[in-house]
């Protein structure tokens, strides 16, 4: 009878080709850890995943509300219902891109026991995380799609962009996530500080408003934005102009970047982390 046998090595570099051999190996663990997230994120709620809903659809009519006071001359914003599908095309994504970031920064504290008793890949972590926000992604792209056809602003082309558009978030935020959950691993006040980056990058993000009225001298902030070319590509969509192939390029670029800065980061410290937790 054969038996197979793991090897356990203090070694803190993976070469990219063992650790995707090892991350496959243990597909998975890796499906068990996003279906826990998912249970354990809506268990004991009243409405459950419709959670999902609310924060987009609230904040869009408060933004509705107050920007078209503000902006309410201003072309650029949209008025009306249009300007609803508008901030809604920027809160769907950015929420998925945010709380991702954000719970898989914390994703290797809350799961210290699990990491000291066996072993696996330690990234399974992180990344589950990150993978269990598709489906609350998913469930605001109906949504979002839905309010789309009744107002009369759905186009066939969402369907064909929105594969694009999530993997380019989700590798952006693979990166930044990584980073962080290494990082509060070590130092636990890191918890206190990505609120307040996330919270900045809301305002940096064209959220609030189009890319268009950024300044032209600080337009580089939206080439290494990979969010600001999602979202815009989506508001392109709902108004039938350009898509802003560029920014995608240049975007996809950084959020690959970040990736492979992620990963590295991460392995690089894997070891130190495991014995601090």
């Amino acid at each position: 009878m054969s038996q197979v046998i793991t090897e356990i090595s203090s070694r803190s570099r993976t070469s990219p080709g063992e650790l995707l051999k090892e991350t496959w190996a243990y597909r998975e663990l890796f499906g068990t850890f996003v279906e826990r997230d998912l249970r354990v994120r809506y268990r004991q709620t009243f409405l459950g995943i419709a959670w999902v809903l609310l924060y987009p659809l609230l904040f869009s009519g408060i933004f509705s509300v107050v920007f078209g006071k503000l902006f309410g001359d201003v072309a650029a914003i949209p008025k009306g219902n249009d300007r609803i599908l508008f901030f809604l095309a920027a809160l769907v994504p950015w929420q998925c891109f945010s709380g991702g970031i954000s719970n898989a920064a914390t994703s290797l504290e809350a799961n210290s026991g699990l990491l000291g008793k066996i072993y696996f890949p330690r990234i399974l972590v992180p990344a589950s995380v990150l993978c269990s926000t598709v489906i609350d992604f998913a469930v605001g792209w109906i949504f979002f799609n839905v309010a789309a056809m009744g107002w009369g602003y759905w186009t066939w082309k969402f369907i064909i962009f929105t594969p694009v558009l999530l993997m380019l978030q989700l590798v952006a935020a693979l990166g930044a996530g990584l980073v962080l959950a290494a990082l509060n691993a070590q130092y636990r006040d890191t918890r206190y500080v990505v609120p307040f980056l996330i919270q900045m990058g809301f305002f940096v993000t064209p959220i609030l408003y189009p890319l268009k009225m950024i300044p032209s001298r600080w337009l580089w902030a939206a080439w290494i934005n990979p969010m600001a070319g999602v979202i815009e590509t989506y508001r392109a969509l709902l108004a039938g102009t350009y898509i802003p192939y560029k920014l995608l390029a240049m975007n996809t670029g950084v959020a690959v970047a970040l990736a492979i800065f992620g990963v590295c980061f991460f392995q690089r410290r894997v070891q130190r982390i495991i014995d601090i937790l």
